[in-house]
């Protein structure tokens, strides 16, 4: 109600040119803290409802131009050091390639006034998750920019990703967004949208009803099994930074002061009672002459610990760059076997690194049914599914992050936790560790930035849950697809019967006429 005294008010003291301007250049404001680097979640809420007005003010062509110009110019300031793209590229994909989600606004506008009542609202939420659900496919992107994230502080709200997947939260904010906007231009009559507004509160309150009982409803007794996520330390860090990703340096300059640290932390995780191991992305950055000594010395390790230990090496060939470098996780049991080892799926564009098999693999353990991923594979709602499918209970998706990109990435990773009902492990170089339940809510955390620890611990509850998501897959984002083909189909038989009927008899031919 608030919302719309305030915009009413608006209404009745501005002059009436300057009215489509003032809404364009506050929803520019909010965009800026919608999504980013500096997200206000109630700010990705409102933002498109002022776009929306505005664009529904003016000629289609000259709207979405000047739209296109603000939401590029601030999709440009939000996303800098967070999407790792050079130079040139950059200001490309963002202000060009990210602004592809302006065609949910150009459906909304074209098609918004052909269809009555408050069906119309629908047009902008499905164009909306449309374009998200297929931008995800394409490798260098994912599901990264997609407004669900920017709720990850809301877990009722972000329970529903166990049922629609992400898909179903990007729908309900656009949702709020075309709801808003349709009671705006019935000048919030109480007559004109009481049913409307209805319909949306109802559905609303019940993913808020559904995300609280889920929250509360959690199975007691659930056995835990201690778990510790090792990560380099700092001054590692920066020494391995400076060997670029792209050149060949790190087979020249290695020295085995990390290794040797991150066995010693390993040991003293292990005496501290701690059954799982994991380090950070690329622990390890080592020449591929050298893997098979590590590994071995890291197996003595697990059986004298009897522990589980999962192994992440940056592992170089001799004639690297000829053949890339292999960025993997190597499990190996309490004996010191080897029982898997897991190559990254999806790379990020500037890695110089060979791509995995596509498969998320679970591992059955005597501490549950665990499956690996590093890093940008959790973008990929798609490919980490397949862990929810094998019915996993623990997700282990270890990271090697920048200080931007902390803490969204991790956020993105407690997603796929819930869409997939599993707990998760995440050490993060250079970003957010963090440990959470089945339900994303967090049991550990260590940031990078502001801890000098090397070790975080946690009581991983072990404790798989089934969701819809994990048996359907993408379901709600291809019921949005059929849904916007049968409604535009309509707009087009609709829009055809009209004009036939405009037609003088004698423009017909005889048989029609």
């Amino acid at each position: 109600m608030s919302f719309a005294v305030f915009i009413t008010t608006k209404n009745s003291t501005m002059k009436p040119g300057m009215k489509p301007f003032a809404w364009l250049g506050l929803g520019t404001l909010l965009m800026i803290f919608s999504n980013g680097r500096w997200i206000i979640p109630l700010a990705t809420w409102l933002y498109p409802v002022f776009f929306l007005r505005f664009l529904h003010s003016q000629k289609t062509a000259r709207g979405l131009w000047l739209l296109w110009i603000c939401s590029a110019l601030v999709s440009i300031f939000i996303w800098r050091k967070m999407i790792p793209a050079p130079g040139v590229a950059y200001y490309f994909l963002t202000g060009v390639a990210l602004q592809i989600v302006l065609g949910a606004y150009l459906a909304d506008r074209l098609l918004f006034k052909k269809l009555k009542g408050f069906t119309s609202t629908l047009i902008f939420p499905l164009a909306y998750c449309i374009i998200e659900y297929v931008s995800t496919f394409i490798p260098s992107k994912g599901s990264w920019v997609s407004l669900a994230y920017t709720q990850t502080g809301n877990l009722p709200i972000m329970q529903l990703a166990s049922v629609t997947g992400i898909w179903g939260i990007t729908f309900l904010i656009t949702w709020f967004a075309s709801v808003m906007t349709w009671m705006w231009e019935r000048a919030f009559q109480r007559t004109s949208i009481f049913r409307g507004a209805l319909w949306y509160l109802g559905i609303f309150f019940g993913v808020l009803l559904y995300g609280t009982l889920r929250l509360h409803f959690t199975p007691d007794g659930v056995r835990s099994v201690m778990i510790a996520s090792v990560v380099q330390e700092r001054a590692q860090k920066a020494k391995l930074s400076s060997c670029h990703w792209t050149d060949a340096r790190g087979v020249g300059q290695y020295s085995p002061q990390v290794e040797e640290n991150l066995l010693e932390k390993t040991r003293m995780a292990a005496n501290a009672g701690a059954k799982i191991i994991l380090w950070q992305e690329a622990a390890s950055w080592l020449p591929k002459r050298e893997e098979e000594k590590f590994v071995s010395q890291a197996a003595n390790l697990a059986r004298e610990k009897k522990i589980w230990l999962l192994m992440t090496l940056w592992s170089i060939p001799e004639d690297y760059p000829k053949q890339l470098v292999e960025n993997k996780i190597v499990i190996l049991n309490p004996e010191g076997q080897e029982q898997l080892t897991y190559i990254k799926n999806k790379p990020v564009a500037v890695e110089p690194i060979i791509k995995g098999n596509g498969k998320i693999p679970v591992l059955q353990t005597p501490y549950g049914r665990i499956a690996p991923a590093i890093c940008f594979d959790d973008a990929f709602p798609f490919l980490i599914r397949q862990s929810g499918m094998n019915g996993a209970d623990i997700l282990f998706i270890p990271a090697n992050d920048w200080k931007e990109i902390d803490p969204i990435h991790t956020e993105m990773a407690i997603v796929r936790a819930i869409e997939n009902g599993a707990a998760l492990v995440r050490p993060a170089g250079s970003g957010l560790s963090a440990v959470t339940d089945n339900r994303g809510r967090k049991i550990s955390a260590m940031d990078f930035f502001r801890s000098e620890q090397q070790i975080m611990y946690a009581e991983v509850p072990v404790a798989g849950s089934s969701t819809l998501y994990a048996l359907w897959g993408d379901w709600f984002a291809l019921g949005c697809v059929a849904v916007f083909c049968v409604i535009l189909s309509r707009v087009i038989i609709s829009g055809m019967g009209t004009r036939n009927k405009k037609l003088p008899a004698e423009s017909l031919s005889p048989d029609i006429a």
